[in-house]
């Protein structure tokens, strides 16, 4: 049996590169979500979520800052995992919203402590925020789907002596279809083409791991 570890780990986003067979625009606008999952026993999951731009379905800064790219900074007891999600293409009011969202549910968080008899959450409990509460104030029709998933899985003896570069590899969450307009003799025409089927590979997320 692996013997638990108990560690502060720090973990950082470095890049993200989708498959050209998702057929994307030279510049597009994606909900990236990377969870912690079980980090220690007290804790189920820490949730993080940015509004990331692509550029040809690729985000690969050549060096970016501690404080552009760390995630997380947890301590870890024991077996945990790592779940990352990208959402389909934002419009620019959409990616937007979520900016506003975001500060909007934290104020309304906060609010509800006011003349309470509790003391002032701290920031682990603000971090674990679901994000299906901001999802509440855009409503059902302006929640982005998630079109890419994947996980990396760590065991109860996972160790960090020094940075680590993972690669988490992306599937598509569902069968994924591209509408295609067409204009013949007799009019136009759309269509749907499957461009990927659900659990086809679809990318790739570069994490960096350090044990601190």
């Amino acid at each position: 049996m692996a013997t638990a570890k108990k560690y502060d780990l720090e973990v950082h986003f470095l890049s993200l590169e989708l498959s050209p067979a998702l057929k994307l625009a030279k510049h597009t606008n994606h909900l990236l979500g990377i969870d912690l999952v079980c980090p220690r026993p007290t804790v189920a999951r820490k949730s993080s979520e940015r509004v990331l731009a692509l550029e040809g379905g690729v985000f690969a800064p050549p060096s970016p800052a501690w404080t552009e790219s760390v995630v997380f900074k947890e301590t870890i007891n024991g077996r945990f995992g790592l779940a990352v999600t990208v959402s389909e293409a934002l419009t620019d009011a959409v990616a937007e919203s979520f900016f506003r969202t975001g500060a909007t549910a934290l104020v309304k968080f906060l609010a509800g402590f006011a003349g309470a008899a509790v003391s002032v959450p701290n920031l682990d409990d603000i971090a674990e925020i679901p994000f299906s509460s901001l999802t509440k104030v855009l409503g059902k029709d302006r929640t982005p789907i998630t079109i890419v998933r994947g996980c990396f899985d760590f065991p109860a003896d996972a160790s960090f002596p020094s940075r680590v570069v993972i690669e988490v590899p992306l599937v598509a969450a569902d069968d994924l279809f591209r509408t295609v307009h067409r204009t013949t003799k007799a009019g136009d025409a759309t269509s749907r083409v499957k461009i990927l089927s659900k659990g086809e590979a679809a990318g790739v997320c570069r994490l960096a791991l350090e044990a601190v």
